[in-house]
């Protein structure tokens, strides 16, 4: 097993059920693509799939996002060839240390051997080494918790979701969020990431956040994601004077 999720870079988020477009994430250079299983518009299957076509992108590295965290989803997601696990709503080091276990195998967790499409890792060791292990932070609960979280051993980073985080904080949610309380928190989790040497995810509203997010010392940036992109593409393919008269 030879991919790494090495920083600085882009991440693909993927809510499309589909692997073509997968695949072109890869092919347009994304350090990462995160298959969306949470909010994402695809089956398990076609999840899968989407995450097995990134196996002929060696600078590509594979992560699913599961929709609970739950041993179940994470392990069958592993077993399915993902490298990277994103699990939302971590509030509280205990959950925390329950995705770690469902991430690595024993001693280091309580992960079950069975990696149906990952038989190629044939030693624990390696996988345990191999999966990156990123939480969620995305309520006041978790920003309240976040050192205690961040603390946690096999724990290899944070990712934030910054439209929940602005609800939690009483704030309208945003991709690129502006009220100072949520700024702040933002921060507080970039600078907690930054002092443990863990990877530091967000999501962005653009690719202009994500250049200066990138700037600003996150590992990784998601400009926006392939809904959004495609949202945008169709208003500015309707942007036609003609059809204003």
């Amino acid at each position: 097993m030879s991919k790494e999720l090495k920083g600085p870079g882009l991440v693909g988020f993927q809510l499309f059920g589909e692997p073509l477009i997968t695949e072109h994430m890869a092919k347009g250079g994304m350090s990462a693509v995160v298959v969306d299983m949470q909010h994402g518009i695809s089956s398990e299957r076609t999840a899968f799939d989407c995450v097995q076509r990134l196996e002929k992108f060696p600078h590509c590295f594979p992560i699913i996002r599961v929709s609970d965290n739950n041993p179940g989803l994470i392990q069958r997601a592993l077993d399915a060839g993902a490298l990277g696990i994103i699990a939302p709503m971590i509030n509280t080091p205990e959950q925390a240390q329950a995705l770690v276990k469902s991430c690595r195998y024993p001693p280091l967790g309580e992960r079950s051997w069975g990696p149906s499409r990952a038989l190629a890792v044939s030693d624990p060791k390696e996988a345990n080494k191999a999966v990156k292990v990123i939480a969620m932070i995305e309520t006041r609960q978790a920003i309240d918790n976040l050192d205690a979280i961040m603390d946690v051993e096999g724990l290899d980073g944070a990712f934030i979701g910054p439209n929940d985080l602005s609800i939690s904080l009483g704030e309208p949610q945003e991709n690129t969020p502006t009220a100072k309380n949520v700024v702040d928190a933002i921060n507080k989790t970039r600078d907690a990431c930054k002092a443990r040497g863990k990877i530091g995810m967000l999501f962005c509203g653009d690719k202009h956040r994500a250049q200066e997010a990138l700037e600003e010392g996150w590992s990784f940036a998601a400009p926006h994601c392939d809904v959004g992109w495609f949202m945008n593409m169709v208003q500015d393919v309707m942007d036609i004077p003609i059809l204003k008269k």
